[in-house]
């Protein structure tokens, strides 16, 4: 698995999880609750993961979509 991106609050991140998953790209939140605990701080941010193999498959339809 690999980091596609980060993002500062859980809102934004199931967002794109959502975008992926209508791809067809399996995707895993990360650090999903930290937010919630307070914890929110630098370095701890919200993360999706996916599998290596479709990584730049995912990393360009985030890039082409959030442009």
């Amino acid at each position: 698995m690999k980091i596609l991106d980060k993002y500062p609050d859980i809102y934004q991140a199931h967002i794109v999880q959502g975008m992926l998953e209508n791809e067809g790209i399996e995707c895993e939140i990360v650090n999903e609750n930290l937010p919630f605990l307070g914890m929110g701080v630098a370095g701890f941010d919200v993360r999706i993961l996916v599998r290596d193999e479709d990584y730049e498959r995912a990393k360009t339809l985030i890039d082409a979509t959030l442009d």
